[in-house]
């Protein structure tokens, strides 16, 4: 083990502590990459239902259009109804819901590609969403370059209004800078302790996805902070044993990886989830329930 982990290990309280597993079903990913990606409303059922089986306590969705499901869907009641779906085949299970975002003016031409975030799930009756600090950009490769912006008054208002719908924000980190957001957010009183804080590697304009990166953005959170760890690609079950290791939870899932090793595609959700149970078997990490996970994470019991 490289030596300036154990620090970091000794100083967790609990190495052993129940894990949190969260997964991610569906993305931005599509059929084409993996026709196993579950993007229509029974498919999304059956792969939460059976993710949460395997033992993940957290469902990370994004909606597609019930006409079109290769597209991302933007109606809060489209939301709701996966969100329905969901628990009545899984009872218990935690749901977190994408931000969504809409675009931004286009102004005479000069600004293009802007998205803004939106906290239009916040009607969509989820356990969680996600909280995007922003800004954000992406080079596109194939497609135009964009970017998503928002303002610190912006994220706080929506942590606001988070708060008094009873949604736990997860506040996405992408980058160091973020984290400066979530001071403010802290500072301001918005967010219910503990912070549940998912760290992203790999994703472009944030942070790259390694041993460095990790070490860096986890001792520098502020304290009490829950937090799990995801990225792209093959390092996604990297950056999420690296959690594991070091006492944080994880998010796994087909909207951060197709592949489950080089040039062999992911079968399902439930085979990701798998994996991290095998893993953390291995080390003496128990997995959580979904009362439990509400216990870590300061939430009340569902209604």
């Amino acid at each position: 083990m490289p030596m300036d982990i154990a620090p970091r290990i000794e100083s967790t309280p609990g190495a052993d502590r129940p894990l949190i597993i969260t997964c991610a079903i569906t993305g931005d990913q599509n059929k084409a990459n993996n026709p196993n990606l579950p993007v229509t409303l029974d498919e999304q059922t059956t792969s939460a239902k059976a993710a949460v089986d395997a033992g993940a306590s957290i469902i990370h969705i994004h909606a597609r259009r019930p006409g079109d499901p290769d597209r991302n869907s933007d109606d809060p009641e489209r939301y709701r109804e996966i969100n329905e779906s969901i628990r009545a085949v899984a009872p218990g299970a935690l749901l977190d819901n994408t931000q969504m975002t809409i675009p931004a003016p286009d102004i005479d031409g000069l600004i293009g590609g802007v998205s803004i975030y939106t906290p239009a799930n916040l009607n969509a009756g989820p356990d969680f969403m996600s909280l995007n600090p922003g800004p954000m950009t992406f080079r596109g490769g194939e497609t135009p370059s964009r970017a998503l912006v928002t303002t610190f008054d912006d994220t706080a208002r929506t942590a606001s209004l988070m708060r008094e719908r009873g949604i736990k924000p997860q506040i996405f980190i992408y980058h160091p800078g973020h984290l400066d957001i979530l001071h403010d957010l802290l500072d301001r009183g918005l967010l219910a302790p503990p912070p549940f804080v998912q760290l992203v590697f790999g994703q472009q304009g944030g942070i790259s996805a390694t041993l460095e990166s990790f070490l860096s953005l986890v001792r520098n959170l502020p304290p009490g902070c829950e937090y799990q760890t995801c990225a792209l690609g093959l390092a996604a079950f990297e950056l999420n044993a690296l959690a594991i290791l070091c006492g944080g939870h994880v998010r796994t899932g087909m909207e951060d990886t197709l592949v489950i090793r080089p040039d062999e595609p992911v079968e399902s959700n439930a085979q990701l989830v798998n994996r991290i149970v095998r893993f953390a078997s291995e080390i003496g990490r128990p997995i959580a329930t979904p009362e439990q996970s509400r216990q870590i994470l300061g939430m009340s019991p569902p209604n």
